[in-house]
This record gives structure tokens, C-alpha cells and sequence, in this order.
């Protein structure tokens, strides 16, 4: 490829110039600060900062513009970053809105419904025991057994219902 001259205007050719020789003099600064508290191994695997010039500092800036479709233009013309900062935010909201609508909310409401049915079922069983003490009472007492036997006969029941309960428990877990 053939060598083209491009002019530009002598002051942005001047800031240029010293803003390569400024990173220049902070890679040497850098390398040597590096070379400084390395040890002997590591200083010398170390390599010196290769010169940065003034066609590389171009031609990397036309490609960077390339790259990330900055037309120069409209440089200056960026939107402020807080404006940026705060569309981002918006959108980081409203996803999680959505993520709540669609999947918090009916989470929580399932919970909800459960604990209803649980509390339901909860009082259920306990009238449905309240239901059999009051049965086996009456069943015991219609046996024409005195107070005493009813007594045994409801500690024995109790004792082997908790037997029972306590097999279930061991040959579930």
C-alpha cells in the first residue's frame, strides 16, 4: 500500500505530537518503576515499552473510530453521562419489574395459597381429632366400661399410636 500524505491543521498536529511523547514518557516511567522492585529473574523476562509514534497513535485512532462506528463529526455531541447513566437505570428497572410481574409475584401468591391451605388442612385435623376422642369416648363409654378401663384402654391406644407414628418416621427418613 502506498504511502498517502493527509494534512491537518498545525495545532491539533502540535497536541498530537505531545500527547505521544506524554505517553511515551509514562510507559518509560511505568517500565522503569517495574524494573525497580522486580528481581533479577524478572527484570530480565521484562521487556522495554515499544515507542509509540506518530503514525501508530493514527492509524490505531482512524481504527478505533472503524471499530466502534464513532462517526468524528459528531464528536462533542455525546450525550452527557448522566443521561446515560440514568437510561441505563431505567432499563435496569423496568427489567425488574418485569422479572417481579412475571415471576416474584405469582411465586409470592402460590406461598400465599399455600400457608391458606396448610392453616385449612391444620384446623381440619384437629376437629377430625377432637371428632375421634369425642367418638372413642363414647364408643368406650357405650361398652358399659367404668372411667378406669376407658382410661387403660385410651393409654394404650395413645402409646401404640405413637409406636406407629414413631416406624413411619424411621422408614421415611
Amino acid at each position: 500500500m502506498a504511502n498517502k500524505v493527509i494534512a491537518i491543521e498545525e495545532a491539533i498536529y502540535s497536541t498530537v505530537v505531545a500527547e505521544v511523547e506524554q505517553l511515551n514518557a509514562n510507559a518509560d516511567r511505568e517500565y522503569q518503576d517495574i524494573y525497580k522492585l522486580a528481581d533479577a529473574t524478572k527484570r530480565r523476562k521484562l521487556k522495554k515499552p515499544e515507542k509509540l509514534t506518530l503514525k501508530s497513535y493514527t492509524e490505531s485512532a482512524v481504527e478505533y473510530f472503524r471499530k466502534n462506528h464513532i462517526d468524528p463529526r459528531t464528536l462533542g455531541e455525546e450525550r452527557d453521562v448522566v443521561t446515560e447513566v440514568k437510561k441505563l437505570r431505567n432499563n435496569v428497572f423496568s427489567f425488574m419489574q418485569v422479572q417481579e410481574r412475571t415471576y416474584l409475584m405469582p411465586f409470592v401468591q402460590d406461598v400465599y395459597e399455600l400457608r391458606n391451605r396448610t392453616e385449612g388442612l391444620e384446623e381440619t385435623s384437629i376437629d377430625m381429632l377432637n371428632l375421634m376422642e369425642i367418638f372413642i369416648d363414647l364408643l368406650l363409654a357405650g361398652l358399659g366400661l367404668s372411667e378406669q378401663e376407658q382410661e387403660v384402654y385410651k393409654a394404650k391406644a395413645t402409646k401404640l399410636f405413637a409406636q406407629k407414628k414413631a416406624n413411619r418416621k424411621s422408614s421415611v427418613g
